[in-house]
């Protein structure tokens, strides 16, 4: 085969084209290999399966995917539009890294903020800690063992003890190659008594034919650190996103999380927040705009492994068009974890009849005094909040776009970073007056 003909076919030897291309250390192509023997290991996920019965992946032919895609033409803007408030930024387009930016003084105080190929080049040391050992594993699904083998460009994200970084970073993924498999991966890594706030954000052009994402996000908290993280998500119609996201919180730590669900055909996240020292608290927030034929099925866990620590969970969708929602999630305490004080809501608004939503709230306890509650709802606009704004002269339209507006304020009001907070409101607006 020529290395044009490996390059689109997932194959080991593509891997190996792959890690060679890029002129990786032993240990780094090890690793890819590893991954691959677990993906062909492992089983494609079927409706047959508990976590994917709602979810038909069955048209997915990862043969017909090229694993490596090279920058081409021109890229696409950010969703947000922050201007000039944050520190730095990490633009990929397709498997390329193309720009990165960092404020000198956050810089100096020693933050690392690169694309993954460069940290393992320059630290070594540090990816080997972090990469796929604690927060995702290769073998957790056949994706994110996808991952392991195929990743490319990547953000690596670190921030020292004792350092908060006054403005957000923020990496952004872009697609524009239909048939393309792409496989995102983030490592972010705070240690003990750390600040900061990050911003993901993935978005793709209009494709003619089925592309892929397979994601994989790590983020390890450390001890009395906080990290703000927000992922959003404005794929096109053509890009099936299968992700896995998984945070490891430390002891007296907090993870403020907001996942931005806006975009794609087809929406598969695993999302998992670890509790894995006491006191550590994670507040875990999601909203998700559905239209179209749009379809999207989010696992969520909150994992209590150590005593005395909390999670709130809030989930909000509003589902236009024939779009559908799956959210499954789960509280799980497990034996010795006791003083756990968890949460966990859906709530989903319908605004056509064809649209749909599928909420499935667990709970997992293996530990006493602890107090966990949740619970779910669906439901239409509200007659009495329309026809109170339509009395005073506001058009049908204007006033269900308010009351959806004040739906997720119940999200945004919590999201920390105001500049965040007041882009996603235009942002969501913009997204409403589109349809």
């Amino acid at each position: 085969m020529t290395v044009s003909e490996i390059s689109k076919a997932m194959t080991r030897e593509a891997v190996e084209w792959l890690s060679a291309s890029k002129n990786e250390p032993e240990w780094m192509r090890d690793l890819r290999l590893r991954a691959w023997v677990h993906f062909e290991t492992l089983p494609m996920p079927t409706r047959h399966d508990e976590d994917w019965r709602r979810t038909d992946i069955s048209k997915l032919r990862l043969e017909d995917l090229a694993p490596f895609t090279p920058a081409s033409g021109h890229g696409i803007e950010s969703p947000l539009q922050l201007d000039g408030n944050h520190g730095g930024t990490l633009t990929h387009h397709n498997s390329v890294t193309v720009e990165r930016t960092l404020e000198d003084d956050i810089a100096a105080q020693g933050v690392i903020f690169s694309d993954l190929d460069t940290a393992v080049q320059e630290h070594p040391d540090l990816v080997k800690k972090y990469f796929m050992t604690e927060a995702v594993r290769a073998d957790a699904n056949k994706f994110t063992a996808l991952n392991g083998a195929l990743w490319s460009g990547g953000t690596f994200l670190y921030v020292p003890r004792n350092t908060e970084v006054r403005l957000p970073l923020r990496a952004l993924y872009t697609l524009t190659e239909a048939g393309a498999g792409l496989f995102t991966h983030t490592i972010v890594v705070l240690e003990e008594h750390s600040r900061l706030s990050f911003i993901e954000e993935y978005a793709a052009a209009p494709l003619n034919r089925t592309s892929l994402n397979a994601g994989v996000v790590e983020m390890v908290v450390g001890r009395e650190a906080h990290l703000t993280f927000v992922s959003l998500q404005e794929w096109t119609e053509n890009v099936i996103d299968i992700s896995t996201q998984r945070a490891v919180i430390g002891r007296d730590s907090r993870l403020d999380w907001l996942v931005v669900g806006l975009g794609s055909g087809i929406t598969k996240s695993n999302i998992e927040a670890a509790l894995s020292g006491p006191g550590a608290n994670a507040q875990m927030l999601g909203i998700l705009w559905g239209a179209g034929q749009q379809h999207t099925d989010y696992h969520t866990v909150q994992d209590h492994l150590a005593p005395h620590t909390t999670s709130d969970l809030l989930y909000t969708s509003a589902l236009g068009g024939h779009a559908r929602s799956v959210f499954s999630g789960t509280i799980r305490v497990l034996k010795g974890a006791k003083g756990t004080d968890a949460y966990q809501a859906n709530r989903n608004i319908l605004l056509s009849p064809d649209a749909a939503a599928f909420p499935s709230p667990n709970l997992e306890i293996e530990a006493n005094e602890v107090r966990c509650t949740h619970g779910a709802t669906i439901g239409k606009v509200d007659p009495d909040q329309l026809f109170y704004l339509m009395a005073r002269g506001i058009s049908r339209e204007m006033a269900t776009r308010m009351i959806v507006e004040g739906f997720f304020e119940d999200v945004l009001g919590r999201e920390p970073v105001e500049s965040i907070r007041n882009n996603l409101r235009v942002l969501l607006t913009r997204k409403m007056d589109l349809g």
